[in-house]
């Protein structure tokens, strides 16, 4: 019998797709249709060499005794100005020694080198969470940074394992963190701050931290480990805030939607980020949406097995999802899902906040925007109430635009005048 060389070649290509297509399949459900862990944004046009992460980096998620390894990935968007080309990888680490009822920041050098040596680090390299190339596979100790320290500069990456960032692109990190066997009880009772930071050496800028219990010491993670995007900034003085606003926070002064920011600041619905900035221009995610109108609205977190909805919600985001997915504010895409880290667009915006704030069209009107061609069906009534109630104005061209992505600034205008704080701006 004979079998022909073009049967072999379609045999094997039938091989090749069913392996393929076996290999996608299980990269979807280990990783939740591509959504990442945490999603990290660089950011800034003064941070030339030292990006500004804008959310928490989840490193250490989950309780770690001594052979439990935990895992988990990281998406980084370049926002930037331009290409940023990364060489150099830092954590910064901060304990807390419990007593009592109590914790107490640990000064003692001795013990942040004890635990940084028992805290082994992987970090691979990859896109849509496919990760090819291991980058890093030492100890935290050797990534460990310290301000004006030539001792702890972070770790340089060699010259084939740096990468470039491109703008408006990303790239994807998986960590494995691996806590000792030997680890001691030297370690019990501390917690940990753990910090992610990249090219130190040209302009620290610090991303953010998860928190993180060792062995026995009575809890889980801390409540740090992922916030909403927006770190907290704490004022030492209430009183005094609305005067520190312009000095606290440095991309705000002079913006068109200052006055709002300023408002929401004060009612404590919109927090800074640790590089003392707002970022207003940035555009905002679903997820990020959902916890600043849960915020607006006094909604509490909702903490439940199932979300509703078949994607990955990040942790930071997942109570207030929940809680406004129950009250009718966010309904989700069609196959139950929740699209977190996608970038909200202005009509879904105003959808989703005159449900929330539960505005009903008193009368029926016609809307003049050159563009309401575009505005899809189910979106129209909503476009229509935000007219009725003054909350959206469109643009100086008379357009709404209603397919592009809302910018943090345009959100914060039309909470701040829902809420009566400030109702002078168009957006």
């Amino acid at each position: 019998m004979k079998i022909s060389i073009k049967n072999i070649i379609c045999k094997f290509l039938i091989l090749m797709i069913i392996i393929g297509s076996i290999l996608f399949i299980n990269q979807s459900i280990a990783y939740g249709e591509n959504i990442p862990d945490v999603i990290l944004y660089i950011h800034g046009e003064k941070s030339i060499g030292g990006p500004i992460f804008h959310q928490k980096g989840n490193l250490t998620d989950g309780y770690l005794a001594p052979g439990v390894t935990v895992s988990g990935t990281l998406r980084i968007y370049n926002n930037y100005s331009e290409r940023i080309n990364v060489k150099n990888l830092a954590l910064t680490i901060e304990l807390e020694k419990l007593q009592g009822d109590n914790y107490y920041q640990v000064k003692d050098e001795n013990l942040y080198e004890v635990f940084a040596k028992n805290m082994k680090l992987t970090i691979k390299r990859g896109k849509m969470l496919i990760f090819t190339k291991t980058i890093y596979n030492k100890s935290f100790y050797e990534m460990m940074y310290k301000k004006n320290n030539e001792d702890y500069k972070g770790y340089d990456l060699s010259v084939l394992d740096c990468f470039n960032i491109n703008k408006n692109d990303y790239i994807d990190l998986e960590y494995i963190v691996h806590m000792d066997e030997n680890a001691g009880n030297e370690l019990q009772g501390i917690k940990a701050t753990v910090n992610f930071l990249i090219n130190v050496n040209e302009n620290p800028v610090y991303q953010g931290g998860s928190g993180y219990t060792p062995p026995s010491s009575g809890e889980g993670s801390g409540d740090n480990s992922e916030k909403e995007v927006d770190e907290e900034i704490q004022l030492e003085d209430e009183s005094e805030k609305k005067q520190e606003v312009n000095e606290e926070f440095i991309d705000i002064k002079g913006h068109w939607a200052k006055d709002c920011i300023q408002a929401l600041i004060e009612h404590n619905i919109v927090n800074g980020y640790p590089d003392k900035t707002i970022r207003p221009d940035n555009f905002i995610t679903r997820a990020e949406a959902a916890v600043l109108i849960c915020r607006a609205l006094n909604l509490e977190e909702k903490n439940k097995l199932f979300t509703g909805y078949i994607d990955s919600i990040p942790k930071w985001a997942r109570g207030y999802v929940i809680a406004s997915t129950e009250k009718g504010i966010f309904k989700g895409y069609p196959g139950r899902l929740f699209k977190a880290g996608k970038e909200i667009t202005r009509q879904e915006a105003i959808a989703v906040l005159m449900r929330g704030f539960d505005k009903k069209l008193g009368e029926e009107i016609q809307i003049k925007f050159k563009d309401k061609g575009d505005i899809q069906d189910w979106a129209l009534v909503y476009v229509k109430m935000g007219v009725y109630y003054k909350i959206i104005n469109g643009y100086p061209d008379n357009t709404f635009r209603p397919n592009n992505n809302i910018t943090r600034a345009e959100v914060f205008t039309m909470i701040c005048k829902l809420l009566k704080y400030h109702n002078e701006h168009a957006n």
